[in-house]
Order: C-alpha cells, then sequence, then structure tokens
C-alpha cells in the first residue's frame, strides 16, 4: 500500500509539473525571471515510526514528537519564474534531525543524525510580482538525498530516502530596481512533508527567504 501509494503521488506531480511546464511553454512571455534564494527554518517532527535514524528499531509505531525535538535546516534555491506565475526551483536542503535524549540511553550512545537533500519544487504565485508588492503562492515539492549518522569512533553510514511535500507562503516585495529589472523579496517558505520513505523524518517547515528576482 505505502508503495503504491508512493507511485501515485509521483506519477501525479510527474503529470502536474509536465502540463504547466507544456502549458508555459505555448505562451509567448516577454519577461523570464531568474531567482537565487537563500533560506532557513524551524521543523516541526511528525508522523508515526519504528525506526530512529539508521540504528535503533522500535516495537510498536511511535509519534514523531515523541521520538524527535524540533530542527532547524538551512537551503539554497535557483529558480525560474515562467509567465510572471509558475516558478520551477531546484536546491539543497540541509537538516539537523534532533534525536530524543531518551533514545540515547536506551542504545547506549549519542550518534548524529543529519539529512542532505536535492529537492525540486514547482510553485503557483496567484499574482504578479512585477506589479504586485505581494503574492501568495502553493505548490508542490520532492525532496530526495542521504540521511546519515556518525558516533564518535566508528565508520559513519547512509540511506537514500525521500519525501514528497505541499508547499505554501508568500512573497514580500521590498525593493525594485528601475525597468524592472530585478527585484527583491522576503518570502515565507513552508512546507508539510506528505510522505516520507523508509522511515524518514518528517516535519512541518516553516521558513524564512531572501530573494533576489533578476533577468
Amino acid at each position: 500500500m505505502r508503495r503504491l501509494l508512493v507511485t501515485l503521488i509521483v506519477i501525479t506531480a510527474i503529470i502536474a509539473i509536465s502540463t504547466i511546464h507544456s502549458e508555459a511553454a505555448i505562451k509567448r512571455v516577454a519577461s523570464r525571471y531568474n531567482m537565487l534564494n537563500f533560506y532557513g527554518g524551524y521543523a516541526i517532527p511528525h508522523g508515526e515510526y519504528d525506526e530512529s535514524g539508521l540504528v535503533f528499531f522500535i516495537p510498536n509505531k511511535i509519534d514523531g514528537d515523541s521520538l524527535y525535538d524540533a530542527s532547524l535546516y538551512l537551503g539554497v534555491d535557483y529558480g525560474t519564474i515562467y509567465d510572471h506565475h509558475i516558478l520551477y526551483l531546484i536546491g539543497f536542503r540541509f537538516t539537523e534531525h534532533n534525536v530524543k535524549d531518551w533514545i540515547f540511553d536506551e542504545i547506549g550512545f549519542e550518534y548524529n543524525l543529519r539529512q542532505y537533500d536535492i529537492e525540486l519544487n514547482a510553485n503557483y504565485l496567484f499574482l504578479d510580482l512585477v506589479e504586485s508588492p505581494w503574492s501568495p503562492y502553493v505548490g508542490a515539492g520532492v525532496q530526495g538525498g542521504f540521511t546519515t549518522y556518525s558516533v564518535r569512533g566508528f565508520d559513519n553510514d547512509s540511506k537514500l530516502k525521500v519525501a514528497f511535500s505541499l508547499n505554501f507562503g508568500f512573497d514580500l516585495k521590498l525593493m525594485q530596481t528601475s525597468k524592472n529589472k530585478s527585484f527583491v523579496t522576503l518570502a515565507s517558505m513552508n512546507n508539510y512533508n506528505l510522505l516520507g520513505t523508509d522511515n524518514r523524518p518528517q516535519y512541518l517547515n516553516l521558513g524564512v527567504g531572501l530573494r533576489y528576482y533578476f533577468r
């Protein structure tokens, strides 16, 4: 059932992104903006798990907030906005997973659990940021990368894991150059992990980004 759900989500995302891209290609757009984004935020755990990282197995499912503390993350994105509304992004994100102290007591040692991801996102801006001082957006994304754990004196280990997310937030314009060649926004960047493969930690991510749009 879990594999079927993952497959359906992937197929739906591919179809949706392909459709949006086709529509953007058909239209002749007068201006296309590129975007560079630096961001960070606060990750609130959710979901149920029977494993912590790669080393500790739990007999019964346990809630995410009983297994993990809230975490911090940092990232950088590069994107292109088509037709003033459709924003595609590719980037890198780093997350430090904060495992609860009682896990360390159970396994007898402390380890670091980290996430290194490449992420792909497609968002729809409801308003034209060139003309409007702000715009809300919604979208979908996928993050894929390595969950790694390390213990001093032992070899590190890692495993490839994937998460699918619902994106939402808004851009607030801070400044704009003459002739609309570039502008800067402060972005509320939030997403909710709908599904994570192989006990990957899932979060409600609440973040802020500084975005530079240019052409």
